[in-house]
């Protein structure tokens, strides 16, 4: 028994050596992604809620085939509790989502993208006031880094000064403040996203492996509609989220759906490359969306980006860099032990506390993908 368990172990994400084909679909997730990203840019013509309403229409069809395929009820389990923590999920996400379209609409896209990469250290917060886990050194430290980071990529006027090089100061007061404020309203908005995803990730955690992955997604869909509306008619005045839908090109509709599809096959690849790969490496290579989205930003989008955001993404993305070196050694080290154990015969089964851990991370390595 102990021999032909030692064998199948080397296959799966907790082996020997790491997946390349792991890497490679997660790192694939990551371009789905940056894809979706770049193309909700490309659109800012649409509104916020416009967008976010076409994607859960698309991401809600494939959804529920998927689910069909699976045999799998698209309310999930016949359990009050999970259901409600299923709905929470779906209405934090959802949150999260609209508010982070909006900032990729009105910021740099690497600096939206990377503001994104915030989460952990909200959801950390969150899974400590209300779920009781344990806030531990790497936790406070990853806060601090993420303000310095958002503090530097925002770079407030009355933090840092005026550090814009300007020919006619007199002429240009005016739209250098207006354009300061729009940004820093940007990045707060953002980072409610952040905050909101962070809820959402402390709901997954109660929710646990009880409910199917595409079952969350599903619900996601079903509240963003509603939450669309409602929102569009609290700040735009209008409940109209189809948009001039008369007036879309056949160019308009295939990029709908390409958000959609982009945005599904993300969460599908990234998926199957953690199913293949441990969450630590999932950290490194989802990390890979803020390279993408600089590519992406050079190649077809040629906005300004300062030194100061590319200061602060440099200090997201090592601190995001620096935990995964650190998850992977942790978890190179629990394989040898586990190894050993079996060289003598014992075949120990994992502790809740450790399953918990992994699950915890796995969901930190995602981020923003499992919305």
């Amino acid at each position: 028994m102990a021999t032909t368990a030692s064998k199948e172990v080397p296959d799966g994400p907790h082996g020997d050596h790491h997946s390349l084909r792991g890497i490679f679909f997660i790192v694939l997730g990551s371009f789905s992604f940056s894809t979706m990203f770049l193309l909700v840019k490309v659109m800012s013509q649409m509104n916020t809620f416009t967008l976010v309403f076409y994607r859960s229409v698309v991401q809600i069809a494939i959804c529920l085939v998927d689910l069909y395929k699976k045999g799998v009820n698209p309310l999930g389990p016949d359990s009050g509790s999970v259901r409600f923590y299923l709905v929470l999920r779906a209405g934090f996400g959802a949150a999260a989502v609209i508010a982070w379209f909006y900032g990729i609409q009105n910021l740099p896209l690497p600096d939206a993208v990377t503001l994104q990469f915030t989460t952990p250290p909200f959801a950390a917060v969150f899974a400590v006031c209300l779920v009781g886990e344990h806030w531990k050194a790497l936790d406070m430290i990853g806060a601090v880094v993420c303000l310095m980071g958002v503090a530097l990529i925002a770079h407030p006027t009355w933090l840092f000064g005026n550090t814009d090089a300007v020919a006619d100061a007199a002429l240009v007061t005016d739209a250098t403040d207006n354009s300061t404020m729009m940004k820093a309203v940007a990045v707060l908005v953002t980072e409610v996203g952040a905050a909101m995803a962070g809820i959402a990730y402390v709901c997954v955690r109660k929710i646990g492996d009880r409910a199917d992955a595409v079952v969350m997604v599903f619900y996601y869909g079903i509240i963003s509609l509603p939450m669309t509306a409602i929102g569009s008619k609290m700040l735009l005045g209008t409940w109209n989220v189809l948009g001039d839908y008369e007036q879309f090109s056949l160019m308009d509709y295939f990029l709908l759906l390409l958000v959609g599809f982009s945005g599904y096959g993300g969460q599908w690849f990234t998926n199957l490359g953690l199913q293949q790969e441990t969450a630590a490496t999932g950290t490194l290579a989802t990390s890979t969306q803020i390279v993408f989205t600089f590519i992406f930003e050079i190649l077809f989008l040629h906005e300004e980006i300062d030194i100061w955001s590319i200061s602060g993404t440099a200090l997201i993305l090592g601190f995001m860099m620096v935990v995964g070196v650190i998850k992977l050694l942790e978890s190179d080290k629990s394989a040898i032990i586990v190894d050993a154990d079996e060289e003598k015969g014992l075949l120990l089964e994992p502790s809740r506390e450790d399953e918990g851990y992994g699950a915890a991370v796995t969901l930190q390595s995602q981020g923003s993908n499992s919305l």
